[in-house]
């Protein structure tokens, strides 16, 4: 019998003190467990092909609707098919760019101005939320960068890169960034250095 991902059930999960909140799940097909987080679970569908499960249908339509005004961008996972509860998006195999950093401790100008022309991206999308966090920053084999988690794009409103520039505070690399947006971009360095 062949496995059918509309046997996995996603539901939501329990608040606990200390720790991020995430769906809970239950998999009884072969898909291979990708990530959780507050919307959604993730598994592997094929080489090039995931899904992400939502425990609440509304949250499944606004990733979709995101991932839909996005395909245009490089930045952005491809959507194959969207259902009441599930996306079916590209597979993308790298780490994230939190793990990256801090394994190689170099911030490439080459990221540097992918994150720039994502944000200029995102606005041209007209996302109101301009920020993603570095775990939803992905890298490909040729360090092309794509962006997961989309759910809040039209939601939240943030024009700046807040949780980007705060993460990567956090693990050192804020000013190597600033100054690499500085020589790049001047105009853009200074909405964001106010940070």
């Amino acid at each position: 019998m062949l496995d059918d991902f509309k046997a996995i059930t996603v539901y939501p999960g329990v608040h606990r003190p200390g720790m991020n909140y995430q769906v809970a799940f239950h998999n009884p097909t072969s898909y291979p467990f990708i990530g959780v987080g507050a919307q959604g679970a993730v598994f592997q569908l094929a080489p090039d092909r995931c899904i992400k499960i939502y425990a609440i249908e509304a949250e499944a339509i606004r990733e979709a609707n995101a991932l839909l005004a996005a395909q245009s961008s490089p930045f952005f996972p491809k959507l194959f098919e969207a259902g009441p509860n599930y996306n079916i998006i590209e597979y993308i195999s790298g780490p994230s760019l939190d793990q990256y950093l801090l394994q190689v401790n170099y911030l490439d100008i080459h990221i540097t101005k992918q994150i720039i022309e994502l944000v200029r991206d995102m606005r041209r999308l007209g996302f109101s939320r301009l920020d993603a966090a570095l775990r939803h920053i992905l890298l490909t084999e040729t360090h092309a960068i794509k962006v997961i988690d989309h759910v809040n794009s039209y939601q939240t409103i943030l024009h700046i890169p807040n949780q980007l520039l705060s993460e990567l505070n956090n693990i050192g690399f804020r000013h190597t960034f600033l100054d690499q947006v500085r020589n790049d971009d001047p105009e853009l360095y200074e909405e964001w250095a106010r940070i």
